[in-house]
């Protein structure tokens, strides 16, 4: 069976019914949707779950009461990750978060582990009215995935790391930027 994952996050205005990317080979398929609310997306976990996906990830905005409700909509039937933070970047987190609330400009990456996926064609930028910016990026594992946030760090203030196995998998990266920037990784709920 071919792996259909989904990552979700929230972006303003967004359509959730929309990819916003979509990396698709041998592999299998990973998605990203934004919904326009955090309230929106326990209604497209579930529509997800009934479509056959088989993993979905939720961006750390969401926090562990909306991940507790992700896993509570997907019933069992797939795995609900949610990006978590390891102690050596709650610092750079808790600046982002700061900064965010108070209307700085930021910029953030989500890198996606994806077999086959190149990261020079798989990537989507969106750029915010407010001069910032999200950049998508599709990696083929995790050593590329810590290549490309080294790369990007210095023009960045957060990392999310969907697709990877773990700590092991969140390793390269954590230490390509080297504390640079706020690394965020999967964890699931049980």
């Amino acid at each position: 069976m071919s792996e259909d994952k989904v990552v979700i996050y929230e972006e303003t205005g967004a359509d959730p019914w929309t990819d916003v990317m979509t990396v698709q080979n041998g592999s299998g398929r990973t998605r990203v949707r934004a919904v326009g609310k955090q309230e929106e997306m326990v209604e497209l976990v579930t529509r997800l779950v009934g479509e056959g996906v088989t993993q979905i990830e939720i961006c750390g905005a969401f926090g562990a009461v909306w991940h507790a409700a992700a896993g509570r909509a997907a019933d069992g039937k797939v795995p609900v990750g949610a990006i978590y933070y390891g102690f050596e970047s709650l610092t750079g987190v808790a600046s982002y978060k700061s900064r965010f609330e108070a209307g700085d400009v930021l910029s953030e990456a989500f890198i996606i582990v994806h077999e086959g996926a190149d990261p020079s064609g798989d990537v989507v930028t969106h750029e915010r009215a407010d001069g910032g910016r999200t950049t998508f990026v599709a990696v083929p594992d995790e050593a590329t995935a810590g290549e490309v946030a080294e790369t990007m760090a210095d023009d960045l203030q957060l990392i999310e790391l969907y697709g990877a196995s773990g700590p092991e998998g969140a390793e390269p990266v954590i230490r390509a930027v080297d504390g640079r920037v706020p690394v965020g990784v999967t964890a699931y709920r049980r």
